[in-house]
């Protein structure tokens, strides 16, 4: 096996050519298991551009795959991304802690727009990843959200406690109803916006119920936006292993997040493309 400081003596060098684009070393300052699934990773972020709410980084381990992984919370020093056991690949990222390395490019794509005053967050499993370091710019900025989180159970809710330390109006659907309201987070939404006005509403989630946040939200003229997750290999608009079709944009370069108006116009809550490129519909 090559010696770590050859290997991060090549990093170093192609970074100062493809900045962003090139592999630079990240050490994890600390780790918190946020649940039993989900690990979130606290990297060092010195010389990293900082990244904006819904971005993301192509994150790689020596020996396993290169992952995207959206950006979870950012401040002076770190950047912090949180990982679900999902596969090999993040499963080995679980054993890892405080003091050693990990790979990354980026940050990569368009993240939400946060323009206005007054915003729903809908956040499904550990796609509350992604709004809650939205929820922590927007009341940095002075603005207002409400953060409906839903999960399978109790013990797969994501950052309930960290969106009402901000003071963040909160609301919980467990499917199982072991906390919360017992069903879907889908449910609290329509009952939300038949309650309260927004001026945006941002998800990110399984693609189901992206689906219909964005099918209710742009029936009662509300913008909103979307955070996608698919297959990526490249990161920046190389591959097309991230398209949607029929539109041809990028989840990569044209998203992650998107505008709901223009997904409803593409396979989205449809297919997706697995590994191989080929169409897998969703159920």
């Amino acid at each position: 096996m090559r010696e770590k400081s050859s290997i991060l003596g090549e990093i170093a060098a192609s970074n100062q050519s493809f900045g962003r684009f090139a592999f630079r070393p990240a050490r994890i300052k600390r780790t918190v298991e946020e649940n039993s699934r989900v690990k979130s990773f606290y990297l060092e972020s010195k010389g990293m551009e900082p990244p904006r709410p819904g971005q993301f980084f192509m994150i790689w381990l020596p020996g396993f795959e290169e992952v995207p992984m959206s950006v979870s919370d950012a401040g002076a020093g770190y950047v912090r991304i949180s990982v679900s056991n999902e596969g090999p690949t993040t499963a080995e990222f679980h054993r890892l802690d405080g003091g050693e390395l990990i790979f990354l490019r980026g940050p990569f794509g368009n993240g939400f727009s946060l323009s206005g005053r007054s915003f729903l967050l809908v956040g499904g499993g550990y796609g509350a990843a992604p709004l809650i370091y939205a929820a922590k710019s927007i009341t940095g900025a002075g603005g207002r959200c409400t953060f409906l989180v839903g999960a399978r159970n109790k013990e797969e809710l994501l950052f309930v406690g960290e969106a009402r330390g901000l003071g963040i109006r909160t609301t919980v659907a467990t499917e199982d109803g072991s906390e919360g309201y017992r069903g879907l987070v889908t449910d609290l939404l329509k009952t939300e916006l038949k309650k309260r006005s927004y001026q945006a509403v941002l998800t990110c989630g399984p693609e189901m119920m992206m689906y219909e946040v964005v099918r209710q939200a742009v029936k009662l003229r509300i913008r909103v936006q979307a955070s996608l997750e698919r297959f990526m290999k490249c990161g920046f608009g190389i591959c097309g292993s991230c398209v949607l079709d029929p539109l041809g944009l990028r989840v990569c370069s044209d998203g992650p997040v998107f505008d709901g108006a223009l997904l409803l116009k593409t396979d989205f809550g449809k297919r997706k493309r697995g590994a191989s490129g080929a169409q897998v519909r969703l159920c």
